[in-house]
Protein backbone atom coordinates (compact mmCIF):
# COMPACT_ATOMS: atom_id res chain seq x y z
CA UNK A 1 0.00 0.00 0.00
CA UNK A 2 2.58 2.01 1.21
CA UNK A 3 4.29 1.36 -2.27
CA UNK A 4 1.40 2.02 -4.36
CA UNK A 5 1.25 5.43 -2.88
CA UNK A 6 5.08 6.18 -3.24
CA UNK A 7 4.54 5.48 -6.70
CA UNK A 8 1.55 7.51 -7.57
CA UNK A 9 3.58 10.52 -5.76
CA UNK A 10 6.68 10.19 -7.87
CA UNK A 11 3.78 10.29 -11.26
CA UNK A 12 2.66 13.14 -10.24
CA UNK A 13 5.76 14.98 -9.53
CA UNK A 14 6.67 14.06 -13.04
CA UNK A 15 3.60 15.15 -14.03
CA UNK A 16 3.52 18.68 -12.67
CA UNK A 17 7.64 19.24 -13.57
CA UNK A 18 6.41 17.98 -17.12
CA UNK A 19 3.68 20.77 -17.58
CA UNK A 20 6.20 23.18 -15.87
CA UNK A 21 8.50 22.46 -18.41
CA UNK A 22 6.70 22.79 -20.95
CA UNK A 23 5.10 25.83 -20.34
CA UNK A 24 8.02 27.49 -19.62
CA UNK A 25 9.75 26.21 -23.09
CA UNK A 26 6.59 27.56 -24.40
CA UNK A 27 7.25 31.03 -23.23
CA UNK A 28 10.98 31.57 -23.70
CA UNK A 29 10.36 30.25 -27.28
CA UNK A 30 8.45 33.21 -28.55
CA UNK A 31 10.92 35.74 -26.79
CA UNK A 32 13.91 37.68 -27.72
CA UNK A 33 16.72 36.08 -26.11
CA UNK A 34 20.12 38.46 -25.34
CA UNK A 35 23.33 37.20 -24.73
CA UNK A 36 26.19 39.99 -23.31
CA UNK A 37 29.38 38.27 -23.80
CA UNK A 38 32.29 39.53 -21.32
CA UNK A 39 35.17 36.99 -22.28
CA UNK A 40 37.69 39.61 -22.93
CA UNK A 41 38.80 39.92 -26.37
CA UNK A 42 36.01 38.52 -28.69
CA UNK A 43 33.77 40.99 -26.74
CA UNK A 44 29.42 40.46 -28.78
CA UNK A 45 26.28 40.42 -28.25
CA UNK A 46 23.86 37.97 -29.47
CA UNK A 47 20.80 38.58 -30.31
CA UNK A 48 18.14 35.36 -30.99
CA UNK A 49 15.03 36.40 -32.20
CA UNK A 50 12.43 33.99 -33.27
CA UNK A 51 10.89 34.00 -36.75
CA UNK A 52 7.49 35.34 -35.76
CA UNK A 53 8.87 38.62 -33.93
CA UNK A 54 10.05 39.61 -37.30
CA UNK A 55 6.89 40.56 -39.01
CA UNK A 56 7.69 42.12 -42.15
CA UNK A 57 10.76 43.35 -41.44
CA UNK A 58 13.58 41.38 -43.50
CA UNK A 59 16.43 39.88 -41.62
CA UNK A 60 18.87 42.71 -43.13
CA UNK A 61 16.99 45.16 -42.27
CA UNK A 62 16.44 43.69 -38.69
CA UNK A 63 20.33 43.49 -37.96
CA UNK A 64 20.64 46.94 -39.48
CA UNK A 65 18.46 48.55 -36.95
CA UNK A 66 20.36 46.08 -33.66
CA UNK A 67 23.22 47.90 -35.41
CA UNK A 68 21.80 51.01 -35.62
CA UNK A 69 21.28 51.08 -32.26
CA UNK A 70 24.54 49.50 -30.56
CA UNK A 71 26.24 51.64 -32.90
CA UNK A 72 25.08 54.99 -31.07
CA UNK A 73 27.03 53.90 -28.03
CA UNK A 74 30.35 51.45 -28.94
CA UNK A 75 32.34 50.61 -31.86
CA UNK A 76 30.88 48.09 -33.95
CA UNK A 77 34.17 45.44 -35.12
CA UNK A 78 31.94 42.93 -37.28
CA UNK A 79 28.28 41.57 -37.74
CA UNK A 80 26.32 39.06 -38.93
CA UNK A 81 23.34 36.50 -38.71
CA UNK A 82 22.70 32.60 -38.84
CA UNK A 83 19.41 31.60 -39.79
CA UNK A 84 18.24 28.72 -38.10
CA UNK A 85 15.10 26.79 -38.32
CA UNK A 86 12.94 28.73 -35.46
CA UNK A 87 15.30 31.91 -34.37
CA UNK A 88 18.11 34.22 -36.41
CA UNK A 89 20.92 34.56 -34.36
CA UNK A 90 22.49 37.99 -35.02
CA UNK A 91 25.99 38.13 -33.61
CA UNK A 92 27.52 41.81 -33.31
CA UNK A 93 30.82 41.68 -31.99
CA UNK A 94 31.83 45.03 -29.88
CA UNK A 95 35.64 46.20 -29.76
CA UNK A 96 35.29 48.81 -27.02
CA UNK A 97 32.96 47.51 -24.25
CA UNK A 98 35.00 48.16 -21.19
CA UNK A 99 35.74 51.37 -20.13
CA UNK A 100 37.71 49.75 -17.35
CA UNK A 101 39.59 47.11 -18.25
CA UNK A 102 43.32 47.05 -16.15
CA UNK A 103 45.13 44.92 -13.80
CA UNK A 104 41.97 42.53 -13.14
CA UNK A 105 39.64 45.76 -12.56
CA UNK A 106 36.50 45.95 -14.97
CA UNK A 107 34.42 48.38 -15.23
CA UNK A 108 31.59 48.68 -18.18
CA UNK A 109 27.87 50.24 -18.93
CA UNK A 110 25.20 48.86 -20.81
CA UNK A 111 21.91 51.26 -21.44
CA UNK A 112 19.32 49.05 -21.40
CA UNK A 113 17.51 51.48 -23.72
CA UNK A 114 20.45 51.01 -26.84
CA UNK A 115 20.62 47.08 -25.92
CA UNK A 116 17.12 46.43 -25.93
CA UNK A 117 14.70 49.73 -26.73
CA UNK A 118 14.53 48.55 -30.32
CA UNK A 119 11.82 46.14 -29.18
CA UNK A 120 8.44 46.68 -27.44
CA UNK A 121 7.96 47.72 -23.87
CA UNK A 122 5.72 44.85 -23.12
CA UNK A 123 8.26 42.53 -25.54
CA UNK A 124 9.55 39.39 -22.98
CA UNK A 125 12.75 39.46 -23.12
CA UNK A 126 16.26 36.90 -22.22
CA UNK A 127 18.87 38.85 -20.69
CA UNK A 128 21.85 36.49 -20.16
CA UNK A 129 25.71 38.00 -19.03
CA UNK A 130 28.25 35.68 -19.82
CA UNK A 131 31.61 36.25 -18.04
CA UNK A 132 34.41 34.50 -16.52
CA UNK A 133 33.91 32.20 -13.94
CA UNK A 134 37.07 33.55 -12.00
CA UNK A 135 35.49 36.93 -11.96
CA UNK A 136 33.39 38.33 -9.42
CA UNK A 137 30.59 41.03 -10.65
CA UNK A 138 27.98 43.57 -9.24
CA UNK A 139 25.32 44.98 -10.88
CA UNK A 140 24.75 49.09 -10.12
CA UNK A 141 27.16 47.90 -7.10
CA UNK A 142 24.46 45.78 -5.45
CA UNK A 143 23.42 41.99 -6.18
CA UNK A 144 22.78 40.65 -8.96
CA UNK A 145 19.09 38.86 -7.48
CA UNK A 146 17.95 42.72 -6.61
CA UNK A 147 17.19 42.99 -10.15
CA UNK A 148 15.85 40.14 -11.51
CA UNK A 149 19.13 37.66 -12.32
CA UNK A 150 19.71 34.56 -11.37
CA UNK A 151 22.80 32.57 -11.44
CA UNK A 152 22.05 29.21 -12.88
CA UNK A 153 25.00 26.75 -12.37
CA UNK A 154 27.12 26.42 -15.34
CA UNK A 155 30.16 23.47 -16.29
CA UNK A 156 32.47 25.46 -18.78
CA UNK A 157 34.44 28.60 -18.47
CA UNK A 158 31.64 31.21 -17.92
CA UNK A 159 29.45 32.18 -15.18
CA UNK A 160 26.03 32.97 -16.06
CA UNK A 161 23.52 36.21 -14.67
CA UNK A 162 19.93 35.56 -16.27
CA UNK A 163 17.14 37.86 -16.73
CA UNK A 164 13.96 36.97 -17.89
CA UNK A 165 10.86 39.31 -18.21
CA UNK A 166 9.65 42.37 -20.10
CA UNK A 167 11.70 44.44 -21.88
CA UNK A 168 10.34 47.65 -19.58
CA UNK A 169 11.36 46.50 -16.45
CA UNK A 170 14.97 46.70 -17.62
CA UNK A 171 14.49 50.30 -19.36
CA UNK A 172 13.09 51.19 -16.01
CA UNK A 173 16.56 50.56 -14.28
CA UNK A 174 18.23 52.66 -17.29
CA UNK A 175 22.21 51.75 -17.12
CA UNK A 176 23.46 48.62 -16.16
CA UNK A 177 26.39 49.46 -14.46
CA UNK A 178 29.11 45.89 -14.14
CA UNK A 179 32.03 46.48 -11.96
CA UNK A 180 33.99 43.22 -11.80
CA UNK A 181 37.36 41.95 -10.16
CA UNK A 182 39.05 39.39 -10.83
CA UNK A 183 40.15 36.58 -8.14
CA UNK A 184 44.11 37.09 -8.86
CA UNK A 185 44.97 34.36 -5.82
CA UNK A 186 42.05 31.69 -7.63
CA UNK A 187 44.02 32.46 -11.51
CA UNK A 188 46.97 32.01 -9.96
CA UNK A 189 46.77 28.33 -8.00
CA UNK A 190 44.89 27.17 -11.26
CA UNK A 191 47.34 28.41 -13.42
CA UNK A 192 49.74 26.12 -11.32
CA UNK A 193 47.54 23.23 -11.90
CA UNK A 194 47.56 23.85 -15.40
CA UNK A 195 51.32 23.95 -15.72
CA UNK A 196 51.40 20.70 -13.30
CA UNK A 197 49.99 18.75 -16.34
CA UNK A 198 53.24 19.45 -18.36
CA UNK A 199 55.61 17.46 -14.66
CA UNK A 200 52.43 15.02 -14.33
CA UNK A 201 53.07 14.19 -18.79
CA UNK A 202 56.83 13.64 -18.23
CA UNK A 203 56.17 11.73 -15.08
CA UNK A 204 53.61 9.65 -17.20
CA UNK A 205 55.92 9.16 -20.17
CA UNK A 206 59.25 8.05 -18.49
CA UNK A 207 57.20 5.69 -16.33
CA UNK A 208 55.36 3.76 -18.76
CA UNK A 209 58.36 4.25 -21.57
CA UNK A 210 60.74 2.16 -18.66
CA UNK A 211 57.56 -0.63 -18.22
CA UNK A 212 57.59 -0.73 -22.35
CA UNK A 213 61.21 -1.27 -21.96
CA UNK A 214 61.36 -3.77 -19.32
CA UNK A 215 58.40 -5.77 -21.12
CA UNK A 216 60.87 -6.11 -24.66
CA UNK A 217 63.32 -6.97 -22.67
CA UNK A 218 61.71 -9.83 -20.79
CA UNK A 219 59.58 -11.01 -23.99
CA UNK A 220 61.72 -10.03 -27.18
CA UNK A 221 59.57 -12.11 -29.12
CA UNK A 222 56.50 -9.23 -28.22
CA UNK A 223 58.62 -7.10 -30.70
CA UNK A 224 56.20 -8.18 -33.36
CA UNK A 225 53.25 -6.64 -31.73
CA UNK A 226 55.22 -3.50 -31.05
CA UNK A 227 52.50 -1.17 -32.69
CA UNK A 228 49.39 -2.44 -30.57
CA UNK A 229 51.90 -2.55 -27.40
CA UNK A 230 52.37 1.71 -28.06
CA UNK A 231 48.83 2.54 -28.84
CA UNK A 232 48.65 0.69 -25.12
CA UNK A 233 51.21 2.51 -23.52
CA UNK A 234 50.35 5.86 -24.67
CA UNK A 235 47.25 5.86 -23.63
CA UNK A 236 47.89 7.55 -20.35
CA UNK A 237 49.70 10.20 -21.55
CA UNK A 238 46.52 11.07 -24.14
CA UNK A 239 44.39 11.02 -21.88
CA UNK A 240 46.65 13.74 -19.46
CA UNK A 241 46.78 15.86 -22.57
CA UNK A 242 43.03 15.78 -22.82
CA UNK A 243 42.21 16.43 -19.16
CA UNK A 244 44.58 19.46 -19.67
CA UNK A 245 42.80 21.04 -22.02
CA UNK A 246 39.63 20.22 -20.19
CA UNK A 247 40.62 21.69 -17.14
CA UNK A 248 41.62 25.15 -18.77
CA UNK A 249 38.23 25.26 -20.47
CA UNK A 250 36.26 24.14 -17.41
CA UNK A 251 38.59 26.03 -14.46
CA UNK A 252 37.85 29.48 -15.89
CA UNK A 253 41.55 30.56 -16.83
CA UNK A 254 40.73 30.44 -20.69
CA UNK A 255 38.65 33.98 -20.28
CA UNK A 256 40.09 34.96 -17.23
CA UNK A 257 43.27 34.99 -19.06
CA UNK A 258 41.45 37.40 -21.74
CA UNK A 259 40.36 39.63 -19.33
CA UNK A 260 43.60 39.97 -17.77
CA UNK A 261 46.02 40.39 -20.63
CA UNK A 262 46.69 41.91 -23.72
CA UNK A 263 45.22 39.85 -26.67
CA UNK A 264 47.67 37.42 -27.97
CA UNK A 265 49.41 36.76 -24.88
CA UNK A 266 46.46 35.46 -23.26
CA UNK A 267 46.18 33.04 -26.00
CA UNK A 268 50.67 32.20 -25.91
CA UNK A 269 49.80 31.13 -22.06
CA UNK A 270 47.18 28.88 -22.84
CA UNK A 271 48.55 27.85 -25.90
CA UNK A 272 52.32 26.56 -24.56
CA UNK A 273 51.67 24.27 -22.04
CA UNK A 274 48.90 22.70 -23.74
CA UNK A 275 51.95 22.06 -26.48
CA UNK A 276 54.93 20.98 -24.57
CA UNK A 277 52.64 18.31 -23.11
CA UNK A 278 52.02 17.00 -26.33
CA UNK A 279 55.71 17.41 -27.41
CA UNK A 280 56.99 15.25 -24.24
CA UNK A 281 54.79 12.28 -25.57
CA UNK A 282 57.46 12.23 -28.76
CA UNK A 283 60.35 13.29 -27.02
CA UNK A 284 60.06 11.22 -23.88
CA UNK A 285 58.36 7.76 -24.89
CA UNK A 286 58.44 7.41 -29.07
CA UNK A 287 61.99 8.38 -28.92
CA UNK A 288 62.92 5.36 -26.57
CA UNK A 289 60.29 2.93 -27.25
CA UNK A 290 62.01 3.10 -30.85
CA UNK A 291 64.96 2.29 -29.07
CA UNK A 292 64.13 -0.60 -26.95
CA UNK A 293 62.33 -1.72 -30.40
CA UNK A 294 65.36 -1.47 -32.38
CA UNK A 295 67.62 -3.11 -29.27
CA UNK A 296 64.72 -6.10 -29.34
CA UNK A 297 65.09 -7.13 -33.24
CA UNK A 298 68.74 -7.04 -32.71
CA UNK A 299 68.39 -9.10 -29.79
CA UNK A 300 65.62 -11.43 -31.91
CA UNK A 301 68.75 -11.92 -34.62
CA UNK A 302 70.85 -13.13 -32.28
CA UNK A 303 68.74 -15.86 -30.27
CA UNK A 304 67.32 -17.00 -33.60
CA UNK A 305 68.84 -20.24 -35.61
CA UNK A 306 71.46 -19.29 -38.39
CA UNK A 307 70.10 -20.90 -41.57
CA UNK A 308 72.68 -23.22 -43.51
Amino acid sequence: MVEKRLVRIVLLAILVFTLFSVETTAKTADSVKVDVCIIGGDNHFVYKIPKPLHGLNGYDEMKDNIEQSLASNWKIQTAHYEVNDSVVEYTFFIEDLFQVQKKGELKLAIPYNILVGMFGEDEAVQLRIMASKLTNWTVNAKEWASFGFAQPLTFLSESEYVYEGPVNELLQQNVGNFDGTIDKVQMMLRSVVFVSFILLQVVACLFLAGRFNKLLLKYPEKVHKSRKLRYKYRFIPVVIIIAQIVFVVMSGLFTAFSLYFKPGIDLLLIVTPILLSIIVMPMVFVANEHKVSKGSWENMDLISPKRN
